[in-house]
């Protein structure tokens, strides 16, 4: 059974004959994926060959493993043939947007899955750069913290820089939930801020740009509160 994040990138994902994973660890998504029938074939894919054995083992487990190919690739290098969806996930905002501008012409117009633990905006940058736009931003929590997705589907879009940074589409979602995480933002960003005061080398661009980041996220609180 998938968790609030897994379920919410299968939930986002495109039916099709093939879908790519990219840094799929266990497979569990690939597995759900093909069992529901949204995927005919998967790509399974990892830098690690420990998480590729259990990807393995999973899909050979549940008897998908002769419709999938595991591969051991960095990025969107596993991506030989054409996916009509691909997913990038657990991993930070600047490796993914790394990805993604690498691999760019391994996309060939497949509908983007994207699910990253920081730096958010990075992500949004790469998916306008590589001449995508965003189509969905959904909202879950899992495990005691906030995760933010992306569908994201060819052809380019304004994207204002505000948006950039703190998205749009994102704050269309339940009121309650979005109160929990513009707070929870807010708590991640007041923790950074005293470790930045407090270091011995002052760094006055990332405390500004810190510091602008907790007052947005405190009209944003209060705009919901209201």
């Amino acid at each position: 059974m998938l968790d609030e994040r897994l379920s919410l990138a299968a939930a986002l994902y495109e039916p099709c004959e093939w879908g790519a994973d990219i840094g799929t660890d266990h497979a569990f998504l690939p597995c759900h994926l093909l069992r529901m029938g949204t995927c005919q074939h998967m790509i399974a894919a990892d830098v690690s060959e420990k998480a590729l054995a259990r990807a393995r083992e999973n899909l050979t487990r549940q008897r998908l493993i002769d419709r999938a190919e595991v591969v051991l690739a960095d990025g969107l290098d596993a991506v030989t043939l054409r996916c009509g969806c691909i997913s990038v996930m657990g991993m930070g905002g600047e490796l993914m947007g790394r990805i993604l501008r690498k691999g760019q012409e391994r996309l060939q117009d497949a509908v983007l899955v994207l699910g990253a633990h920081t730096e958010l905006h990075l992500v949004r940058e790469a998916i306008r750069d590589v001449g995508y736009h965003i189509v969905q931003e959904r909202l879950c929590r899992a495990a005691g913290r906030f995760y933010v997705f992306w569908r994201a589907e060819e052809g380019p879009a304004d994207m204002p820089t505000e948006e950039v940074r703190y998205g749009r589409l994102l704050w269309q979602e339940d009121p309650t939930l979005l109160r929990e995480y513009a707070a929870w933002r807010r708590r991640v960003l007041q923790d950074r801020e005293r470790g930045l005061l407090a270091a011995t080398i002052r760094d006055d661009e990332a405390i500004h740009e810190v510091q602008a980041d907790i007052a947005w996220y405190t009209t944003k609180l209060e705009e919901l509160t209201c």
